[in-house]
């Protein structure tokens, strides 16, 4: 079991939002909670929040909640502080919350559970910080389900170590199951385009803004680099290629009443 991220978020932090497709809007996880319950007085947690836009956009529609924003990396809370100063950001592991126990109605984990080396820590964590009637809700990439991501066609390093970092779906769901989520449930979201590989190239020589590029040794990097080289340098070659990704949201309910209650 590995002890600590594979990618320095510290090092590029203010460098993080630089990228278009770091923009969030409102959480839907979250929209849906509050249309199912009383939203005077939630208490709201973002698990991995990196530099807090999820948590910003989410303020919009909880102005009176409490948001509480946990990351292991400073220098990511020190962009987050930027954005939110009325949301508390805190400092800490993902297995470790430093929070007692009930104290959050809506937890959420964005693209940052593969990250935790102890996975299973960090559930039983989250079940006890939920109160009753609370949620979680996480949502990542799940390798299993696209092998035909061209990141893992040019850079193959990148997927055997995916393939070691993000849990299957099914693993998460018997661990929650387990701690005692209820009403567990997976949701898959099948992305299928068109990648230009010459769009891409510049995007993949930006190594400092990719976890999957920046957790591959430099030479599996440059590999996949010069392939991707010479093979637009031959102009009478497909540029454009069909592309997948697949992303998974998985939510689990803690039980409205405690066990042994009469509801």
């Amino acid at each position: 079991m590995r002890t600590m991220s594979r990618v320095d978020y510290d090092a590029i932090a203010h460098l993080y939002d630089g990228q278009p497709y770091r923009g969030k809007t409102v959480d839907p996880e979250l929209v849906t909670f509050l249309a199912q319950h009383d939203p005077s007085g939630l208490s709201l947690l973002d698990i991995a929040c990196g530099t807090g836009s999820q948590l910003v956009a989410n303020r919009s529609i909880v102005p009176d909640a409490r948001l509480v924003g946990l990351d292991r990396s400073l220098g990511m809370l020190g962009q987050a502080q930027r954005k939110g100063s009325q949301i508390a950001w805190v400092q800490a592991e993902g297995a470790m919350l430093p929070f007692r126990p009930e104290s959050f109605d809506f937890i959420s984990c964005q693209f940052g559970f593969h990250h935790l080396p102890d996975k299973a820590g960090m559930l039983r964590d989250v079940f006890a910080v939920l109160r009753h009637g609370g949620r979680l809700a996480m949502r990542n990439l799940c390798p299993q389900e696209h092998p035909d991501w061209v990141y893992y066609e040019y850079f193959p390093a990148a997927q055997t170590i995916d393939l070691a970092d993000f849990w299957p779906t099914v693993t998460i769901s018997a661990t929650m199951k387990s701690i005692g989520f209820t009403t567990i449930s997976v949701e898959p979201e099948h992305i299928r385009f068109e990648q230009d590989l010459r769009v891409w190239l510049n995007m993949v020589r930006r190594r400092d803004l990719n976890s999957q590029l920046m957790a591959i040794s430099d030479r599996a990097y440059a590999d996949g680099i010069d392939r991707l080289e010479r093979e637009l340098s031959d102009e009478s070659a497909p540029h454009v290629r069909p592309d997948h990704l697949c992303l998974m949201t998985i939510r689990g309910d803690k039980s409205r009443s405690a066990p042994g209650s009469v509801e």
